[in-house]
């Protein structure tokens, strides 16, 4: 059994390279994320609150974890429709090509001001063969599993 302090850790640690991961391939490589990808940073940014208020404030634990667990589900929730969408399997409105602007100069200042809109299907970059959206699930789907396993051995 893992204590559950280190299922915390553990899963503010991935949320804080999983954040980073994204906003250098967004800002350094350039890579605009689609609106699902943004959706789905919101979790991360508040697993990463969480658990700095943790490390602050430690006798709110059981509280904390249970805002863990939930923000887990979202996650898996948003990851799980966002892999459905770039695998074609359902279709995201929010996510349409943009398009482009018949003038030279709107099409310079959309792009100078990064407002064009990144479709699901070119936004999931796939590592390995998989899109990030995927690595998503399945990462939020373990950390779910591992909570339910803890809490499950706990009561026995």
């Amino acid at each position: 059994m893992i204590k559950q302090t280190n299922i915390l850790f553990l899963v503010f640690l991935f949320s804080l390279v999983a954040m980073s991961f994204a906003l250098i391939l967004q800002y350094a490589y350039g890579h605009s994320p689609c609106k699902l990808c943004v959706y789905q940073r919101v979790p991360y940014y508040s697993i990463l609150i969480l658990g700095v208020f943790y490390f602050l404030m430690k006798r709110f634990f059981n509280l904390i974890y249970i805002l863990l667990t939930i923000l887990l589900l979202v996650e898996l929730g948003i990851s799980g429709y966002h892999s459905l969408t770039t695998f074609g399997i359902i279709e995201y409105t929010g996510c349409e090509a943009a398009t482009l602007p018949n003038d030279i100069t709107k099409l310079k200042e959309e792009l100078m001001s990064n407002t064009l809109i990144t479709t699901c299907s070119d936004a999931n970059l796939p590592y390995f063969g998989i899109p990030l959206s995927v690595y998503n699930f399945l990462f939020s789907m373990t950390f779910l599993i591992l909570i339910i396993f803890n809490a499950y051995k706990k009561e026995k």
